[in-house]
């Protein structure tokens, strides 16, 4: 016997979402990887189009990062088979953040990939919506939403910055990120999160930016993968 006709149809919309999803935030961050190559490649020719940056190559190179990351979240998000509220939500996140972000680092040349990532960002919430209660969500996750921005600024600080001191930002943010997706381990998480954290702030020890982040890094982040690997009390 075949299922009804409503049931079906309901299905095929419940796929829809998703799908359009998977297409706009694929294409908006393949393109804002694209943009990025352009602003490393050329951004000293075409400087009006790119914001007038001077450091070119470390935007551009920041611009690739965050939009790899936002095409990550989005592609792997998407190829699960039923994902949570609150995976559906980091999507959403990760593509709005990137979005927010590169508008400052590739000026004109970020408008289409960044307008892309907003509305894909806006589907990813829809799509959140359809699974549960967003506000619960927010409120369980929270912290680990909040050093998931901070991670992205640190891949940004760090290529802004040149040399080695650079490359410690750049590795520190992506460790970070490692750091909230490592599982449901302390033992694993906590020291990754302090290798991805500290050694970029003690060799920027000299600004105020870099060591107070670390700082809400290491509490933030700590206090977001103790809440995640918490097991629930016995009755």
């Amino acid at each position: 016997m075949s299922p009804p006709t409503n049931v079906l149809a309901a299905d095929r919309d419940q796929e829809r979402l998703p799908r359009l999803l998977r297409l706009i935030g694929t294409g908006g961050a393949l393109l804002g990887v694209l943009v990025g190559a352009l602003d490393v490649a050329f951004g000293p020719s075409i400087r009006s189009w790119v914001g007038d940056k001077q450091n070119t190559t470390g935007l551009g190179t920041a611009t690739i990062l965050l939009s790899l990351v936002a095409l990550a979240s989005v592609v792997g998000s998407t190829s699960l088979r039923s994902p949570s509220t609150g995976q559906r939500l980091a999507v959403a996140a990760a593509l709005i953040v990137t979005a927010g972000i590169c508008f400052t680092t590739t000026g004109r040349l970020w408008y289409a990939p960044g307008t892309l990532l907003i509305l894909a960002g806006l589907l990813a919430v829809a799509w959140a919506r359809r699974a549960g209660d967003i506000l619960a969500t927010v409120e369980r996750n929270w912290l680990l939403v909040l050093t998931t921005v901070l991670a992205a600024f640190y891949i940004l600080l760090g290529s802004v910055t040149w040399g080695v001191v650079g490359a410690l930002g750049i590795v520190g943010g992506l460790l970070i990120f490692a750091a909230l997706v490592s599982g449901q381990s302390r033992r694993i998480a906590i020291p990754i999160l302090i290798l991805g954290t500290l050694p970029f702030a003690v060799v920027t020890w000299w600004s105020v930016v870099t060591p107070v982040m670390a700082l809400l890094v290491l509490l933030l982040g700590g206090l977001a993968v103790a809440r995640a690997t918490a097991k629930p009390a016995r009755a």
